[in-house]
């Protein structure tokens, strides 16, 4: 079977790239591994799918060339995005900024592509799981281990490493690099982190907003705030998910990383300072440090946080003094922990890593392999919560598609 445009991988931006090729006359299919096309999308957004976001801003994505990813994102911009999902009957809300489908629900996300897929003539080829990539002189050989297939045109919407239960191999970055595309070493990202302190085993299920920043060789490299979850292991929630692949990639490259958790971020150090007097020493009635500090911190917190500080939770607030007064706002403004491992693949949200984007035109064609495409995950790019991978998705894959079959 021989197409004017061969899409592998059937995820959003596959989907998204054959939508685009098709609008523009091409004769469009799609190979996906998996029975159905966007299985991954039924997992976004705790199953509500944030596709995207009002803000826009560079620093929500990070890629090895920002200048060719902005080119891209505002080439399919945001108003693109909804204006298109609209035309497949995708209609949607905005909760302060972040997108969803008025269901509510990922699986409208994805039944809605996949009858714009199937009813606009774009052949799909589910459980089709492609082994060989041949380059010819009029375009590629495709071979699956059923079948072969010919296209003038291909685009590599593969996806990364993340979440391989959804059919993520990297498979994307083989067929790549046989073509001659430099890899970024794929990572892990937005994942939870794992500290070397042996306390986090009490601090399980734990929630606390706090602003995590992040040292790596004694330099910090990012920050976020919101609310932080403890686990067993360390640290998750989405403020350590965005600074998780400066510290995984660190971690690789066997560097020292260490979190600063600043648990009252609202609070300048010397308005703590005079909070923790008001409520521990010019109390009108006696306490314990741990009553004291009940109105301020989650009560399972409050006793391991002031053991680590090497204080009794138990003992009266007659004990402490100014000088303890200081060093525990110089704490909790900056209770530092050792990062020395993270979550796997399993358990990321994307991959950080990839094919180099200086390897690749702003029209998503490859610099290397002439009629070489590729969209979404697969590229060294990775956005933080909030619908800004799936941006990246929609508008790599767009782009894609219309340049391959215009060109």
């Amino acid at each position: 079977m021989s197409y004017d445009v061969l899409v592998i991988g059937g995820g959003a931006s596959g989907m998204m790239a054959a939508i685009a090729a098709k609008k523009s006359g091409a004769k469009v299919g799609i190979l996906e591994k998996n029975p159905l096309l966007g299985k991954k999308i039924l997992a976004t957004g705790n199953g509500r799918c944030n596709f995207t976001n009002e803000f826009q801003d560079e620093s929500c994505y990070r890629s090895g060339n920002p200048i060719l990813s902005k080119e891209v994102l505002e080439g399919f911009n945001v108003e693109l995005t909804l204006m298109e999902f609209s035309k497949i009957g995708i209609l949607a809300k905005s909760k302060d900024g972040y997108y969803y489908p008025r269901s509510n629900q990922a699986v409208s996300v994805r039944h809605c592509f996949e009858k714009a897929i199937l009813s606009n003539d774009i052949d799909f080829f589910p459980n089709s799981d492609v082994v060989k990539i041949q380059t010819k002189e009029d375009g590629f050989l495709i071979e699956t281990k059923e079948t072969s297939y010919e296209g003038k045109k291909l685009i590599l919407c593969t996806g990364g490493k993340a979440s391989p239960k959804s059919g993520s191999d990297g498979s994307g970055y083989k067929f790549a690099k046989g073509m001659g595309h430099h890899i970024i070493k794929p990572l892990p990202a937005l994942v939870q982190l794992h500290c070397k302190e042996n306390y986090f085993k009490k601090l399980k299920g734990i929630r606390s907003t706090g602003k995590v920043s992040l040292q790596i060789d004694g330099e910090k490299v990012a920050f976020d705030t919101g609310e932080i979850q403890f686990t067993k292991d360390g640290i998750s929630g989405i403020p350590v998910f965005n600074i998780s692949r400066y510290a995984v990639r660190a971690l690789d490259q066997k560097k020292d990383v260490v979190c600063s958790i600043d648990l009252f971020p609202d609070f300048t150090y010397d308005v703590l300072c005079s909070h923790l007097r008001n409520q521990l020493i010019y109390r009108s009635y006696p306490v314990t440090i741990l009553d004291g500090m009940m109105g301020m911190l989650n009560d399972q917190l409050i006793p391991v946080l002031l053991k680590i500080m090497g204080l009794n939770a138990l003992d009266s607030t007659t004990v402490l003094d100014e000088q303890m007064i200081l060093d525990m706002a110089s704490f909790l403004k900056d209770w530092q922990v050792v990062i020395v491992g993270n979550h796997d693949f399993e358990f990321a949200q994307v991959t950080s890593g990839g094919i180099d984007l200086n390897e690749v035109n702003p029209t998503m064609e490859s610099k290397l392999q002439k009629g070489l495409f590729f969209a979404g995950e697969v590229l060294d790019l990775d956005g933080i919560c909030g619908g800004y991978n799936l941006q990246w998705a929609w508008s790599s894959g767009y782009i894609a598609g219309k340049n391959a079959a215009e060109h």
